[in-house]
């Protein structure tokens, strides 16, 4: 699947995965939103969190938020979120969501598994990756939205996650099947 095609269906679960009541869609981030978290997390933010946080700035949805640049709301702002585990800052690894149980979805920013995202269960350990659930962002973010709508099978079942995304490998060792 291109990315044009992923960023489409991306666009397309926002407008159906569910919402507490008398919660409206957050929109986009601006410039200057975008400029400020940048400059509250000293760092420049990759091209596909910048092309997410247009279109999302951070929400109250999927089972534990979309962190993003929130100043506004502590609880999915991406650099508060950052700022409970400081390891994360030496590692390059930038909270995206939640789980609902206190555990992070991590975009990791350079090494070896740059672009990927991870699962950080920080209630264990957060300071070590447990398992990598997507290639990058956008296939992180279809999977996650489209699980609020029902889908099943993401992030354990290898078939399933493979075919939508061929791209998840992992020479570590650190794909959810196989922990």
């Amino acid at each position: 699947m291109n990315t044009e095609d992923l960023v489409a269906q991306v666009h397309d679960l926002l407008t159906r995965v569910p919402r507490p009541p008398d919660e409206a869609a957050a929109g986009g981030a601006d410039d200057a939103e975008i400029a400020d978290l940048a400059r509250r997390l000293a760092l420049t933010l990759p091209p596909p969190l910048v092309a997410w946080l247009r279109v999302c700035r951070g929400d109250v949805i999927g089972p534990g938020g979309v962190f993003g640049a929130r100043a506004d709301r502590r609880p999915i702002d991406m650099d508060h979120r950052r700022s409970y585990h400081p390891g994360f800052i030496d590692r390059g690894w930038l909270p995206v969501a939640g789980d609902g149980c206190g555990n992070t979805y991590v975009l990791i920013t350079h090494g070896p598994l740059d672009g990927r995202v991870a699962f950080i269960e920080t209630t264990t350990d957060p300071d070590r990756i447990d398992y990598l659930v997507a290639s990058d962002l956008w296939h992180f973010l279809r999977f996650l939205l489209a699980r609020e709508t029902g889908e099943r099978g993401w992030p354990f079942h290898a078939a399933f996650v493979q075919s939508i995304d061929p791209h998840l490998t992992d020479p570590t060792g650190l794909l959810p099947w196989r922990t």
